[in-house]
């Protein structure tokens, strides 16, 4: 084997490395939520340590394949190994459990104090958030004008629970990434604490691994 090939074959382990480094990384940052995964063969997986690299999705997911979400949420948890999935094949993602954390002492908001209309700057980047209720819990939109083609995304999983709010904003289909003019699938999951005063939310997503601050603050 000559130099230049060594230097090719060395290159190829380093970077092997690093991706699993971060991969790792990634993982732990998402360690405290569990996940359901509906696949585009309509089968339910439930999982932890979910990230998505490109258009592969990578989680700690158990192997059992439930037909429906309510079998999948009601099953006994099995053990759990590392799984590589394409984002094609997956349909949606959804939180099912809260981290693990405590609630904040004192006050807590009710559901009604999360509704409304914010002004939300993401990191640097600014939009608009709104949460509203129906029969089947609170759901919302949130859109950045000039992120992709600025159009409004559907938020999934939005819960709150312990005086949070969580809730996931992705893309993880074909037909999401050319509606929003997105270059990616991604997975951010949010959290943020509502404060007293009524009027802002803070707290912090996570992206790639990385954990960014997230501030909205109720439009008058």
């Amino acid at each position: 084997m000559d130099k230049r090939n060594v230097i090719v074959a060395m290159s190829a382990v380093a970077a092997a490395i690093v991706l699993s480094i971060i991969v790792v990384v990634i993982m732990a940052a998402t360690a405290r939520y569990s996940f359901l995964i509906h696949d585009a063969a309509g089968k339910y997986y439930r999982g932890r340590s979910l990230v998505v690299l490109g258009g592969v999705l990578v989680c700690r997911r158990e192997a059992t394949a439930h037909p429906s979400r309510a079998v999948a949420l009601r099953a006994a948890e099995e053990p759990r190994s590392v799984t590589f999935m394409k984002m094609s094949g997956v349909r949606h993602i959804e939180i099912i459990a809260d981290p693990e954390e405590e609630p904040p002492e004192g006050w807590q908001p009710a559901i009604r104090d999360y509704l409304g209309d914010y002004t939300i700057n993401a990191a640097g980047n600014n939009g608009r958030l709104s949460l509203r209720a129906g029969k089947e819990g609170v759901y919302g939109t949130i859109r950045f004008p000039d992120w992709g083609k600025g159009a409004t995304e559907y938020l999934r999983s939005v819960r709150i629970a312990g005086g949070r709010i969580y809730f996931v904003r992705s893309v993880a289909t074909r037909q999401e990434q050319a509606r929003l003019g997105a270059s990616r699938t991604f997975v951010q999951v949010y959290q943020g604490e509502y404060y007293r005063s009524g009027t802002r939310i803070r707290g912090y997503y996570t992206v790639d691994g990385m954990r960014k601050q997230w501030d909205a603050v109720k439009a008058r």
